[in-house]
């Protein structure tokens, strides 16, 4: 029986599945379509990213939708406030790169009187630069600005005249660039009165070899892609485009400079030598900074405009007045303090010592004018600074207030001889002293 069972299951043909058929093949996309699409997701996210910056721009920064740059380059002094720039926060420059809601015309109407105030950021009117202590004066508006403040004081003080004090100040710039403005383009608008309001920027370089030209840090894309032809430089001339043509590229760049600061290792700092770093003041001061400040003077009173130079206030010289301080301002004048080598409160008061002296005497002999201004706001109250020297609203007032009282004679003199009625350089050139400071 075993064996016919067997037999049987041996005969009996074995059941087997249909052989498989082959997978039909998946649909492919040729190369050409795969970039294709590819490079049509890529401007997606880019478009999106580029949307989405630009309201992060127009929120956080009073971004126009025009201007992502706040300055053009300029052939001759590095840069220039950008002309026609709007920051909707309360900052427009008008078409000459002054910083002023109205143009300025070259051709000065009769009689009107016309004020150029010069210098840097705290000229200008920059907001504080200190946003992780204080946030509130990120934005000075037009209004709030030393130049409109001394128009106002001005126009008091000359009733029914046209009065115009036009803001030429450019941040981060130094003596020379000055120097270089007056001739390229403030003489053209036939000032009445060239202010400078000067110091921080440029005066207390105290190291062997200091040159105003060649020692300028300010970083110029123009050196770079101008410079030898290098990857780097192309890199940079591609990078540069996109950063002022691009809202993504733009917060892209700007996040990457936050980012490098952040990891840049900061070494201790030795304290500054005092007395040989006073030597290097007077040794630097005289030929750089010093020296473009009598060069413009010359120049202006030459051409019949009276020069008047300024020494700027700083936090770190407003020790006296830390008990009436507000509590933000103190703790803005003590990280000043300590954020910087040791002895640097030392250091600026002696330096400022030296540079005062120099200017007054420089002054003196080519018979312009000096006003020092590092102890205005001795009995003020108030916040006056928003970080290491640049103003808040009120204190940019008070400093208004005190330049006003020193020039309105000299206006009013000038008013007098009659040289704000035309442009008649000669006639109007101030005399030189006759008995000039030996150099």
């Amino acid at each position: 029986m075993d064996s016919q069972l067997s037999a049987a299951t041996t005969a009996a043909p074995a059941f087997s599945a249909p052989p498989a058929q082959p997978a039909a093949p998946a649909p492919s996309l040729s190369r050409g379509k795969r970039w294709l699409f590819s490079g049509i997701l890529l401007l997606l996210v880019l478009g999106l990213g580029e949307l989405a910056a630009s309201v992060f721009l127009r929120v956080t920064r009073g971004y126009d939708g025009r201007h992502l740059y706040q300055y053009d380059y300029d052939a001759y002094k590095n840069i220039l406030p950008a002309r026609n720039y709007v920051d909707t926060r309360g900052i427009v420059h008008n078409a000459q790169g002054f910083r002023r809601t109205t143009n300025v015309s070259v051709v000065k109407a009769p009689g009107a009187i016309r004020v150029f105030i010069m210098g840097g950021s705290t000229a200008y009117g920059l907001g504080g630069l200190w946003p992780f202590i204080q946030r509130d004066y990120a934005v000075l508006k037009n209004a709030e600005t030393i130049d409109s403040y001394l128009e106002n004081e001005l126009r008091k003080a000359f009733p029914g005249r046209q009065v115009e004090v036009i803001n030429a100040a450019i941040t981060s710039t130094w003596t020379h660039h000055s120097f270089i403005y007056i001739n390229q383009s403030i003489l053209k608008y036939h000032p009445d009165m060239v202010l400078f309001l000067d110091g921080y920027n440029d005066y207390y370089f105290d190291e062997p070899g200091h040159d105003q030209f060649a020692s300028y840090a300010y970083n110029n894309p123009a050196e770079v892609i101008m410079g030898a032809p290098t990857i780097k430089s192309l890199m940079y001339a591609n990078g540069w485009w996109l950063f002022r043509k691009s809202a993504l590229f733009h917060v892209l760049g700007r996040a990457a400079q936050i980012a490098k600061q952040a990891v840049t290792p900061k070494p201790a700092q030795p304290p500054i030598p005092v007395d040989s770093a006073i030597a290097g003041i007077q040794r630097n001061f005289p030929k750089d900074a010093l020296k473009m400040h009598r060069r413009s003077g010359l120049i202006l009173l030459d051409e019949g405009v009276v020069p008047v130079f300024m020494l700027q206030p700083m936090l770190i010289l407003e020790r006296a007045r830390l008990t009436t301080m507000p509590p933000i301002e103190r703790k803005l004048f003590e990280f000043d303090v300590s954020s910087q080598k040791p002895n640097v409160e030392t250091f600026y008061r002696r330096a400022v010592d030296v540079v005062r002296a120099d200017e007054e005497a420089m002054t003196k002999e080519i018979g312009a004018q000096y006003i020092d201004l590092t102890g205005i706001y001795a009995g003020a109250q108030g916040q006056m600074f928003t970080d290491y020297v640049h103003l808040t609203p009120r204190a940019n007032e008070i400093l208004a207030g005190e330049v006003a009282k020193r020039i309105e004679p000299l206006l009013a003199a000038r008013l007098a001889s009659g040289c704000a009625e035309g442009s008649d350089s000669i006639r109007c050139r101030s005399p030189r002293p006759a008995n000039p400071v030996a150099r």
